[in-house]
C-alpha cells in the first residue's frame, strides 16, 4: 500500500501528477504505535514551492498569490466534515455507550457504531467516462458522504481522552485536541501565518481523496513555516 501511495497517488513515478500537484521528492519512515500497529510518516516536496520565508513575504504583499495559495490549500486538505457537523453525524451514526461506576468514578461507555465501519467497506465505484452530468453530480455527493463516513470512523479523537493522550500536571492532550475553532481561512497580517477554517475541532486535517482511497486515519498538514518544518 505504501508503494502504491508513493508511486500512484502522490505521483512519484512521474508518469502523472499526484493529488497535490507535481511531486519533486519525498522522505518517509514507518513507526510502531504503542499497540504495535504500523503507520507511515511522510514528507512530500511539491515542485516549484517557495521557501517558508518567501511564502510569508508573498502572502503579505501579493493579493493574487494569497488568493491562489489559499484556494489551492483548501482544495488539498480540509478540517471539517462535508455533509454535517460532527454532533449531527453522531446522532445519525452512533449510539451512546452505557456508563458504569468503577472505584467511585463514572466511566463513560464506548459508543456503538450504527453504520458499517468504513475501513472495512470498499469505496463506491466511480462512473465510467462520458456519463451524463447528473450521474457525475450524484457520484460526487456519494463520494463526499463516503469520505465523511471514513473520517467519522477513523479520524475522530476521543473526547474523553481515554487512549493515553493525557500528559502532565495539570493534564493536557499531547495530540492537541480539541483544536482551535476557526470560522474561515485567513492570513494573520502580523505573522503571515495561515489560520485554516476549522469547525469540527475533534478531527485531523485530511485530504478527501486520500481518505476515500486509503480508508484509514490520516493527518495531512501543509508545512508553511520554518517552525512547522522543525516540529
Amino acid at each position: 500500500m505504501a508503494d502504491a501511495l508513493i508511486r500512484v497517488i502522490l505521483g512519484l513515478d512521474h508518469a502523472r501528477q499526484g493529488i497535490f500537484g507535481t511531486s519533486a521528492a519525498y522522505y518517509g519512515t514507518v513507526e510502531e504505535q504503542g499497540r504495535k500497529t504500523l503507520h507511515l510518516h511522510l514528507l512530500l516536496w511539491i515542485e516549484g514551492s517557495p521557501s517558508p520565508q518567501n511564502m510569508r513575504d508573498r502572502l503579505l504583499s501579493d493579493p493574487t498569490f494569497e488568493s491562489e495559495l489559499l484556494t489551492w490549500l483548501s482544495s488539498v486538505h480540509v478540517g471539517d466534515f462535508f455533509t454535517h457537523e460532527e454532533d449531527k453525524l453522531q446522532t445519525m451514526w452512533e449510539q451512546p455507550g452505557v456508563d458504569s461506576v468503577v472505584n467511585g468514578r463514572v466511566k463513560r461507555g464506548k459508543p456503538v457504531l450504527l453504520i458499517p465501519d468504513a475501513a472495512s467497506v470498499l469505496p463506491p465505484r466511480p462512473p465510467p467516462p462520458g456519463v451524463e452530468q447528473e450521474v457525475l453530480k450524484q457520484w460526487h455527493e456519494d463520494f463526499l458522504l463516503d469520505v465523511d463516513k471514513v473520517v467519522f470512523c477513523s479520524n475522530r479523537h476521543d473526547r474523553d481522552h481515554r487512549f493515553g493522550c493525557l500528559r502532565g500536571h495539570p493534564e493536557y492532550c499531547r495530540a492537541r485536541f480539541p483544536r482551535e475553532r476557526q470560522e474561515n481561512t485567513v492570513v494573520d497580517r502580523n505573522s503571515g501565518a495561515v489560520r485554516f477554517k476549522k469547525r469540527d475541532v475533534w478531527i485531523n486535517t485530511f485530504n478527501p481523496l486520500l481518505s476515500h482511497l486509503l480508508r484509514c486515519n490520516t493527518d495531512v498538514t501543509c508545512l508553511l513555516s520554518g517552525t512547522q518544518v522543525k516540529a
